[in-house]
């Protein structure tokens, strides 16, 4: 029987492609409670008492998201107000290629 996702579900992954301390040391794929696919990452922290910690980010994958509704290059979100740059921008830093893996909105 293969794996089946369901809400809340997350899985992460060693991230293998990091090449500046910038990147994600792990990365997060999974679903939402309300069954929207997310994404995330994770970075090995130290803090000032020495002791370490993982300090993260995570967020509705929106580029999934419309790939699995079938969406092409136009955003089906309802009111969406999403330029094509930004589509774009997203699906770069979705492959974790750039210096800033996420964008804080």
């Amino acid at each position: 029987m293969a794996y089946e996702k369901r809400p809340g579900d997350l899985a992460v992954f060693k991230n293998d492609r990091k090449e500046k301390e910038t990147h994600p040391d792990y990365t997060i794929t999974g679903l939402t409670l309300d069954g929207r696919p997310m994404k995330g990452a994770l970075w090995l922290k130290e803090g000032r008492d020495g002791k370490k910690f993982m300090a993260g980010k995570i967020e509705v994958d929106e580029y999934a998201e419309n790939k699995s509704r079938g969406g092409g290059s136009a955003d089906v979100r309802e009111g969406s107000t999403q330029s094509v740059a930004g589509r774009d921008r997203d699906r770069q830093h979705y492959d974790l290629n750039d210096d800033i893996p996420f964008i804080v909105w």
